[in-house]
């Protein structure tokens, strides 16, 4: 009897010549690797139901070992969003790997489907897209076996104030205990209340948030500390939008050069 199941694509290549290696986030068996034969020939019916970021219902064979293989597709939706938009494909991508790398395949995690799933419709309701990125990493990080103290001083347990984040000290410090890491991060505390709000709620809570340029380098420069240094994931679409963010800004200063010699 075939199997039923929801998923997102995370990814796909090329196997053989015509052949690809699919990986798909389901609902009800976790990750898992789908073998589809010809999935690159023209005639191939369900290609475009196998593009990264698909969200669809598809029926196949789940094999409780190896590959697992996909006969039909139910229904299937790609929003337009992220065939238009580089940066937020490349963020939602990022929020997938990021679920695959704290994972394990062939496990059943359906509360991070449900969060992806989540994350897609907000970014395309406008939802800022680092944001939704940076609660991924936040929450994340107790399933990369990182521990962080963000809502109170991790010296005296106060929650009022500035913070600063120390990460030797795993967590934030009040301003009467900066003394106590000479390496503290110097984060601007607008940044930490942000993370700190974040880590607290459920992503069905968040419902607006607006967040100027400052603002969101500094939650990057610290959640980027932390992933590079203690949990030691980097993954391609992180880099990608590390890249793009310096190509941005690399432009923005060509402009303004010009203006300024007009």
């Amino acid at each position: 009897m075939a199997d039923i199941f929801q998923g997102i694509v995370m990814y796909q290549r090329a196997h053989k010549e015509k052949d690809l290696m699919v990986k798909i986030l389901t609902r009800e068996y976790g990750k898992r690797m789908f073998y589809i034969r010809h999935g690159k020939s023209k005639r191939y019916q369900y290609a475009a139901d196998m593009q990264p970021l698909t969200m669809a219902t598809y029926e196949g064979t789940i094999n409780r070992t190896g590959l697992s293989f996909i006969n039909d597709v139910k229904q299937s939706k790609l929003p337009r969003l992220f065939i238009e938009d580089v940066e937020k494909n490349a963020y939602m991508l990022y929020i997938l790997g990021l679920i695959d790398a704290a994972y394990v395949d062939n496990q059943p995690i359906p509360h991070w489907f449900d969060e992806a799933q989540l994350a897609e419709t907000k970014m395309v309701d406008g939802f800022d897209a680092q944001a939704l990125a940076n609660y991924f990493e936040l929450h994340l990080l107790p399933d990369f076996g990182i521990q962080m103290q963000w809502q109170s001083c991790v010296i005296c347990g106060n929650t009022q104030g500035p913070m600063d984040f120390s990460e030797h000290l795993q967590g934030v410090l009040c301003q009467q205990h900066w003394d106590r890491d000479e390496y503290r991060m110097h984060v601007n505390p607008k940044a930490i209340y942000v993370l700190q709000q974040l880590a607290r709620v459920d992503l069905n809570q968040l419902n607006s948030l607006s967040l100027n340029a400052e603002t969101k380098k500094e939650m990057a420069r610290v959640l980027d500390r932390i992933y590079q240094e203690q949990v030691g994931v980097q993954l391609r679409a992180k880099t990608f939008i590390q890249d793009l963010h310096q190509w941005d800004k690399r432009l923005a200063e060509r402009q303004q050069k010009n203006e300024s010699t007009d």
